[in-house]
């Protein structure tokens, strides 16, 4: 387990993920996606814990302030017309975390103009035994709206 605090008082991974957790789950809900905080926040903290930078500070509780109607809306439609689901994604709620964890990448300074095949060995770090292959396809598209939107 990740400690709190360094032996010379700077915050550790633990209490860092912490934060980004933290306010991560308070732009979720501000952004009107509420109950998917839970699940997004367990796989921000997870890549938080896993590569840091980025991912465990304040900025990425910051990252879906400009979360819009419109984005809800396309990967409501994107969801609706995509025709590979996993045989275990049949609601959108289900696919929603996805969505968000690569909208969040894309506004990642780290990923700036880097295509999605770059940064997403990182992005496995936050989900559980095979769930991101499940997962891949929505969070890809996320990462790539995003991306068009910044």
């Amino acid at each position: 387990m990740a400690k709190n605090t360094q032996d010379d008082g700077r915050p550790g991974a633990g209490e860092q993920g912490g934060e980004a957790v933290g306010g991560i789950t308070g732009s979720l809900v501000g952004a009107g996606v509420g109950a998917a905080a839970g699940p997004v926040g367990a796989v921000i903290g997870g890549i938080a814990g896993a590569v840091g930078g980025w991912w465990a500070g304040e900025k990425a509780g910051k990252a879906l302030d400009d979360w819009t109607e419109g984005d809800l809306e396309a990967y409501r439609d994107h969801f609706e017309t995509y025709d590979a689901h996993a045989p275990l994604i049949t609601t959108y709620d289900q696919a929603h975390p996805g969505y968000v964890v690569g909208h969040m990448a894309a506004r990642n300074p780290d990923y700036k103009g880097r295509p999605f095949d770059d940064i997403e060995e990182e992005l496995m770090h936050g989900w559980e035994d095979d769930e991101y292959e499940i997962m891949r396809p929505y969070v890809r598209h996320g990462y790539g709206r995003g991306h068009k939107r910044i």
